[in-house]
């Protein structure tokens, strides 16, 4: 965050709660760093953020001149580069995410509010807002630098035309030189559709990392069954029985990631030095099936649409593969289908051998799609819902199909239901599937561990005490230069964003201090960051959250010292 503290304005007609958050502010080490200002009616709230200077808006979503969306409504159209924090009474689910479809960001439910929530949320949601306002100045400038350069290549075809109009008056014989011009000419106009289409996908790419549409599908079962494991207490007790609910969460949670980090790489071909595992594909079949369950089967309920899903699984090997993806697109399909269904339908997933490749087809009887939908659904960021809903869907999978060196075949027609068929090649041998996890590191390393999420640093210290390092453990930047000052240590791991010292500073104050000394950058942003190619000075590497024991013992292997 800035020096300077982020003004916020408390729209809240209620003084009890006002009060209250006035105090879970100055509960917080980190409330210097917000500037809070309170009107008590939606008029007063609506006038002061057009004059300017406020940085955030805690809103409250029931107040005496305004109640529900419309009071949200209002207050972004007031300000509508002002990030929103909603403050609400109701748990409404729907509520909560309509609001956010709308731009907030985030929907906090009052009583369910600690001084900690209440600051990483404004922190979160300023954060989000600067990185949102630098995509949309970066999205700008490329419109403009692609601007600029068409009209230099226009001026240059205006003057190649006029010097061939001259050439032609002047001299007959030069027609050997003009039809050089000409074909000079075309390879400018070429080059000029190439400059515009290549600046135009780069601009398209940085703006799809901000796209999260996708990431709330891989929650649904994370929070589901985790749900289940809280309040079935006979379930918790019982290892055996809890242990698939916990593979669940674990492959949901492994899919989030993956999502997040592969929105900037949309339509990225596959490197050749990329190697995939082995996929059980009749396995990830049904860990799909059951993941999704509360979507097609509780959910669906709720909504009065019946869908049954049948499973028809033929004796299909072994084939190598990213699983995380091809969970996601199986995932994505089964969704698809979900949502074809309005009333009541059947939804089949087959797999079966073809020649020299192994298909996966889901098959609906829903609503089916018009010639000119099924001519576009592949597209990037088009939508084939009624509604506006953009995110990754059939492009997502048409994405990971050609990294897999696969095909994919869409049959659909307007109420007649819609195929769609992945064809992946078979290989010619596969080993057997299996968890693929670094070894640890031969010899024990004395490590700093700098991080501001308890939990994340809980994590953190027993993957490393289980590989024997010697750790210690830093709550924030500042801490961690003064233990780096009095100890000596191999490897520092640094979160970025961290209050009074973040992790670039703390990187540049060690290098100061010892510039062979080895540093690990962690953060939410490591993907956004490798992609653009930045590390900050003083890091030797980025890693990008989350991660597992086998990418941080990879991380480790990368930059340990000899």
């Amino acid at each position: 965050m800035n020096s300077d503290p982020v003004k916020v304005l408390l729209i809240e007609d209620n003084p009890e709660h006002a009060s209250f958050l006035k105090h879970l502010l100055q509960l917080s080490e980190a409330a210097a760093n917000f500037q809070l200002e309170h009107v008590d009616t939606l008029a007063l709230g609506i006038e002061r953020l057009k004059r300017g200077g406020i940085g955030l808006v805690l809103l409250d979503l029931t107040l005496g001149d305004s109640v529900g969306m419309e009071t949200f409504i209002l207050t972004m159209s007031a300000a509508d580069d002002v990030p929103i924090v909603v403050l609400s009474g109701s748990s409404d689910v729907n509520l909560a995410i309509e609001t956010v479809q709308l731009g907030a960001q985030d929907y906090l439910v009052k009583g369910h509010v600690d001084n900690q929530l209440l600051i990483r949320s404004m922190q979160y949601a300023c954060e989000r807002q600067r990185v949102q306002l630098q995509l949309r100045r970066a999205h700008d400038e490329l419109e403009r630098r692609v601007e600029e350069r068409t009209a230099m290549l226009q001026q240059a075809n205006v003057r190649l035309q006029q010097e061939i109009a001259e050439r032609r008056r002047a001299e007959e014989g030069t027609r050997e030189i003009n039809h050089k011009l000409t074909e000079t000419l075309g390879q400018l106009r070429a080059a000029q559709q190439e400059v515009i289409q290549r600046e135009r996908m780069h601009a398209l790419g940085r703006m799809a990392n901000g796209i999260a549409h996708d990431f709330n599908n891989t929650l649904a079962p994370i929070l589901s069954f985790s749900e289940l494991l809280l309040i079935k207490k006979d379930i918790a007790a019982d290892p055996a029985a809890a242990r698939p609910f916990i593979e669940k969460i674990h492959n949901a949670a492994k899919d989030s990631a993956n999502v997040v980090s592969r929105l900037r790489e949309f339509y990225r071909r596959r490197d050749e030095n990329e190697i995939f595992g082995p996929v059980v594909v009749n396995e990830l079949v049904q860990q799909v099936v059951a993941v999704t369950r509360p979507r097609w089967k509780d959910q669906a309920l709720a909504a009065g649409v019946n869908i049954s899903i049948r499973t028809e699984l033929g004796e299909v090997p072994t084939i190598a593969g990213n699983e995380a993806e091809l969970r996601e697109a199986l995932a994505n399909l089964l969704f698809n289908a979900i949502d074809a269904i309005h009333a009541r339908g059947t939804i089949v997933i087959r797999t079966e051998i073809q020649g020299a490749w192994l298909v996966i087809t889901v098959t609906d009887d829903g609503v089916g799609m018009s010639d000119d939908v099924r001519a576009r659904c592949l597209e990037p960021f088009y939508s084939t819902k009624d509604v506006e809903a953009p995110g990754l869907g059939l492009g997502s999978v048409y994405g990971i199909v050609r990294r897999h060196e696969g095909q994919i075949d869409i049959r659909s027609a307007l109420a007649q239901g819609t195929s769609v068929s992945i064809s992946l090649p078979l290989p010619k041998s596969v080993a057997a599937p299996g968890p693929i996890i670094a070894e640890p590191a031969e010899k024990p390393l004395r490590v700093l561990v700098v991080e501001d999420e308890e939990m994340v640093r809980e994590v953190i210290l027993i993957y490393l005490t289980d590989d024997h390092h010697e750790v210690t453990v830093a709550e924030n930047g500042r801490e961690g230069l003064e233990k780096f000052r009095t100890g000596k240590f191999d490897l520092v791991l640094t979160d970025r964003a961290m209050p009074e010292m973040n992790g670039d500073q703390l990187a540049k104050e060690i290098q100061a201090l010892n510039p062979d000394q080895r540093v690990i950058l962690l953060t939410g942003f490591g993907d956004l960051m490798n992609g653009a190619g930045e590390k900050p000075e003083g890091v030797n590497l980025v890693v990008a959250k989350p991660f597992t024991m086998s990418i941080l013992r990879d991380a480790i292997a990368k930059v340990r010292p000899n």
